[in-house]
């Protein structure tokens, strides 16, 4: 009688375990998502176009934000195929 006792004691307290951890993990990552939003919106964000003279790509000015999101977007994208 007392193996099955502790087989089901052991149970319970892997299936406790398992959803405490999904539960911390579900809280930390929509505490996470709220601090990168409240991050993301101090970026500044630079709608217009900048325009160059030269073919040189060295000339032309470009944000590290915007590598940042058309790497992410490149990588949305190969995902998605």
């Amino acid at each position: 009688m007392k193996p099955k006792l502790n087989k089901l004691i052991t149970l319970l307290l892997l299936l406790g375990t398992f959803a405490f951890l999904m539960e911390a993990e579900e809280r930390i990552s929509e505490v996470a998502h709220e601090e990168l939003s409240k991050w993301a919106s101090l970026l500044p964000v630079n709608q217009e176009p900048q325009q160059a003279d030269s073919i040189n790509p060295y000339a032309h000015q470009v944000s590290i934000l915007d590598v940042l999101l058309t790497d992410s977007v490149k990588k949305v994208n190969s995902a998605n195929n």
